[in-house]
């Protein structure tokens, strides 16, 4: 029943990941294997959004670490719980110490029982979101895992895929993405090394390297936002090419500040805007109360899959009583036709 309803949320959430990104590009999906244990590592801008793209553009069952705050109400925590959340307690998060290890240790028992069973496991080696096109420090949390599942079975093999997500805009609606699962690392060869210390340093090294190698890295973080005005938004699909750019970039010859061209009157967005005014009144109130650049697609994604349809099947039962139901289908099948031409339009 549980893998029913993950299936079944899976697709929805597919569905309307379609309906908020104008395109979604996955590249390396063959580096997947199939019936073995792997652990995804993937670079972590955009809240909750990250790790829908990946565990809905990948053929595993992805369970995934997210934080512990997000599983304070009983019924989100239970409605996370069916769709392979786990949480992962942090200092930060105002846990004394005897009961952060406590609850991480259950955590940590219940991800070795994953591996093992060959699934698969995303985590976000660094450990918490930030807006910035660059890969930060690697925590050692995936290395204790990955050796732990293995020191209590030696038999299990295990690949490591670092996942690099990139946007074109990670707070906008209507943008574009790409996924890039890079080249399987085996953690074999690195749990056989008997200095621990050493190993965990060795695997977190390689395996940021090559997540680096499929996101967009702008290792200068205090020029950041100045050199990402060097880069036309759709090159940021392809970080090879911006990495490579990077490489020979001069910031004071290069920089040419980019001026927004304002775009010419849309009559389909004024028409869904008119259409879709009640959950747009949703968004502008919560609007104001998101402190954190990172959950801003997050909300409104949420908005998107639950208010919109709701709305519209309402006002849809409107239409029906007042005109007849041909009508009120029809209507119904222009509101969602609407955004989702829009979405593919939109510049």
């Amino acid at each position: 029943m549980k893998s029913l309803w993950y299936h079944f949320l899976k697709l929805y959430v597919s569905l309307g990941l379609s309906f908020f990104y104008k395109k979604i590009r996955v590249h390396g999906i063959e580096n997947i294997p199939k019936n073995k244990a792997v652990m995804f590592l993937s670079n972590h801008p955009n809240a909750l959004i990250d790790p829908l793209l990946i565990a809905t553009n990948n053929q595993r069952n992805t369970h995934y670490l997210t934080r512990a705050a997000v599983f304070n109400n009983p019924i989100i925590k239970k409605l996370l719980y069916s769709i392979n959340m786990i949480p992962v307690y942090r200092t930060r998060d105002g846990i004394g110490s005897k009961k952060l290890k406590s609850a991480n240790e259950e955590i940590f028992s219940y991800c070795y029982e994953i591996l093992n069973k060959k699934k698969a496991l995303l985590i976000f080696p660094e450990g918490s979101h930030n807006i910035q096109r660059r890969v930060r420090s690697f925590r050692k949390g995936f290395a204790r895992i990955v050796f732990g599942a293995m020191d209590l079975n030696n038999d299990l093999e295990i690949d490591i895929i670092p996942v690099g997500v990139n946007y074109t805009d990670v707070e906008a609606y209507a943008s574009k993405v790409s996924i890039y699962f890079s080249k399987p690392i085996s953690v074999r060869p690195y749990w056989e090394i008997e200095d621990r210390i050493k190993a965990i340093q060795s695997l977190k090294t390689v395996a940021y390297e090559q997540l680096k190698s499929v996101t967009n890295h702008i290792d200068d973080e205090a020029n950041h936002d100045t050199i990402v005005k060097l880069f036309k938004k759709e090159e940021f699909l392809n970080p090879k090419k911006v990495n490579k750019k990077l490489e020979s970039l001069k910031i004071i010859d290069d920089l040419e500040q980019s001026t927004e061209v304002s775009s010419n009157f849309n009559p389909l967005l004024f028409i869904v805007k008119i259409n879709s005014f009640f959950p747009l009144l949703i968004w502008k109130n919560l609007r104001t109360k998101i402190n954190e650049r990172e959950f801003i697609a997050t909300f409104k994604f949420a908005i998107g899959i639950t208010a919109f349809p709701v709305f519209y099947f309402l006002q849809t039962w409107v239409v029906n009583h007042f005109f007849g139901s041909a009508i009120g289908y029809s209507y119904l099948i222009f509101s969602f036709l609407s955004v989702f031409i829009l979405t593919k339009t939109k510049k």
